[in-house]
């Protein structure tokens, strides 16, 4: 990500979701909470992302936006879509368990914690990212209001996850904690990803969770999503938003010790969780991970 900017793929993927939300067939996946507040932080970011915000809304974009998702990765804003919606549903069953804390990792313009705040009045909500994005959701959030969510601006590629920052904001270790990392490991190298996932380990109470999503590592070494198209590789490369690790389902449980996976969600999963989209195509090659400790 360029060190001033909001990440372009953050930016791409709020956008995604206020389309998907104004699209009749798809409204159902993106909820209004959700669809709201994404457009609040395109709104606020710039005069051309809310020009955006407005233009994905209307009917005679959706041809377009599927044109575009033919030659660049096909599914990849249901697989967007689904993806959080997966994650909800986890994070909001450890939350009907007990778990406190959420924490989110590069939260990026995710509406989870405002969702999430609303239905479980006790729960306290971290978001970490970089100070560039971060600040936009800040802005966006003002307005909404998001009163148990504390922002940590940090760096994770560069100065991984400040521990003092994060207990000194009101993070009690010693609670079970729901860490949630969705669209971000794989921007990082694999010695980052295995230093930031220890730090989570040494900051989590037995019982607490991490919930993350990996690119699968295809055979010929690349990370990438199984239809994504050479024009997206240029995107990311250009935009510093290249993706730098990848790993299979088999290599995974070492990898992360001492957590322990207790399942993967992959896009078979994310067809049967929503059976009127069954005939959709939905892009593959990310994949949820569930792990505890």
């Amino acid at each position: 990500m360029q060190h001033e900017q909001a990440s372009r793929t953050a930016l791409l993927i709020a956008a995604s979701l206020v389309l998907l939300h104004h699209n009749p067939k798809y409204s159902r996946i993106v909820s209004k909470t959700s669809a709201d507040l994404c457009a609040q932080v395109l709104e606020k970011h710039s005069s051309q992302t809310r020009l955006f915000s407005k233009i994905v809304r209307q009917t005679w974009f959706r041809p377009i936006a599927k044109l575009i998702e033919r030659i660049t990765i096909p599914g990849i804003l249901v697989h967007y879509a689904l993806r959080k919606k997966c994650i909800r549903e986890v994070a909001r069953s450890a939350l009907a368990n007990g778990v406190a804390q959420v924490v989110i990792l590069g939260a990026g313009f995710d509406p989870l914690s405002s969702e999430l705040q609303e239905e479980f009045p006790t729960a306290l909500f971290w978001e970490i990212d970089h100070p560039a994005t971060q600040r936009h959701k800040v802005r966006a959030c003002s307005k909404i209001g998001i009163e148990r969510v504390h922002f940590v601006a940090v760096d994770l590629g560069a100065a991984g996850l400040d521990r003092e920052a994060l207990i000194s904001s009101g993070f009690d270790p010693v609670k079970r904690t729901f860490w949630i990392a969705e669209g971000l490991l794989m921007y990082f190298p694999a010695d980052i990803v295995s230093s930031l996932i220890r730090t989570l380990s040494s900051l989590s109470a037995p019982g607490s969770q991490l919930v993350f999503t990996f690119m699968e590592k295809q055979r010929d070494g690349h990370i990438r999503f199984d239809s994504q198209t050479k024009l997206v590789d240029w995107w990311l490369r250009t935009r510093g938003e290249p993706f730098l690790w990848g790993t299979s389902q088999g290599e995974l449980a070492e990898f992360i010790g001492p957590w322990r996976v207790i399942r993967f969600f992959d896009d078979n999963y994310f067809r049967d969780m929503q059976s009127e989209l069954a005939d959709e195509v939905i892009a593959k090659g990310e994949v949820i991970c569930l792990a505890e400790i």
